[in-house]
């Protein structure tokens, strides 16, 4: 069994370890936060051993894997940066799949992806590296998404979208056939998407329309 390292100790990393405890074929070591008034607690039974710096001394122990945590709300900056920190450590990103969701074989995950409980991944679909296909989300056929990007609970794709890196398209929000999701965008809660969406522009409501764009 392999072991590996979750990084991140929010919300987003109960739902991962309970996704990988039911699947059993992968051992977690312990969890990593930034936040020192986390440490010495626990999240099922896994313990809270500290920050990035164990990265290192986790290597040494035998853990090959790592799974990022990390969600996102609007902004995929945080969880692309420890992605890039766990590489640059030699660590190996775990992709994620909850027994309850469906994936296509003629689909195409990419590594350190997260398809959570029943989303469904059809034919044709590409999921860039670390990106998130979270509770409930359908990706329809032929859609292409790109890297650290986040498809929030109950988002509908229809077929042949495209969505850039590190966009993020929230809860409940539907997108047209066809429709292009710039990098970096963020698409709002429950909007519909019927035109493509420009980078790093913040589109909401039904029909959805332009309210900013993101910051940083």
């Amino acid at each position: 069994m392999s072991r590996c390292v979750v990084l991140g100790a929010g919300g987003h990393a109960h739902v991962l370890i309970d996704v990988i405890q039911t699947a059993g074929n992968i051992e977690v070591a312990c969890v990593l936060d930034r936040n020192e008034s986390l440490w010495g607690k626990e999240i099922y039974g896994i313990p809270i051993a500290g920050g990035d710096d164990r990265l290192f001394s986790l290597k040494a122990d035998g853990v090959s894997g790592f799974v990022v945590a990390v969600g996102s709300i609007g902004d995929n900056g945080p969880r692309a940066r420890v992605f890039r920190t766990a590489l640059e450590h030699g660590l190996t990103p775990v992709t994620i799949v909850a027994h309850t969701a469906y994936v296509s074989r003629m689909a195409v995950l990419e590594r350190g992806c997260q398809v959570l409980s029943r989303a469904v991944v059809n034919p044709g679909v590409v999921v860039g590296e670390n990106s998130i296909i979270n509770t409930g989300a359908i990706i329809e056929h032929d859609c292409k998404i790109g890297r650290h990007v986040h498809i929030a609970p109950g988002a509908v794709l229809s077929g042949m979208v495209t969505v850039g890196d590190m966009a993020h398209v929230g809860t409940g929000a539907s997108v047209r056939q066809a429709v292009a999701i710039g990098n970096g965008a963020v698409v709002g809660v429950g909007a519909a998407v019927v035109n493509d969406v420009a980078a790093g522009s913040v589109v909401a409501g039904v029909p959805a329309r332009p309210v900013g764009r993101r910051k940083g």
